[in-house]
């Protein structure tokens, strides 16, 4: 990875971080739209961010597929 690379990831984990610190000094739940990789994923969860959602879990699923997808899931 080039610095400047690095020097962005940086920037955007801190700015995740302070945005939890907010929501959690106001007692809001966070969600967390737009996850799409494991490292995402993996980074958030250490943050502490609540709910997360994306592309990583699914692709979006129109309402009336939305509870055999939901039963496809639980099953496994």
């Amino acid at each position: 990875m080039t610095n400047k690379l690095l020097a962005s990831n940086r920037i955007r984990k801190v700015l995740v971080e302070l945005i939890l610190d907010i929501a959690k000094n106001l007692k809001m739940p966070v969600i967390a739209e737009g996850v799409e990789t494991e490292r995402q994923l993996a980074m958030l969860k250490d943050a502490g961010c609540d709910l997360v959602q994306g592309y990583y879990f699914s692709r979006p699923v129109p309402p009336e597929e939305f509870e055999k997808f939901i039963e496809s899931e639980k099953r496994g």
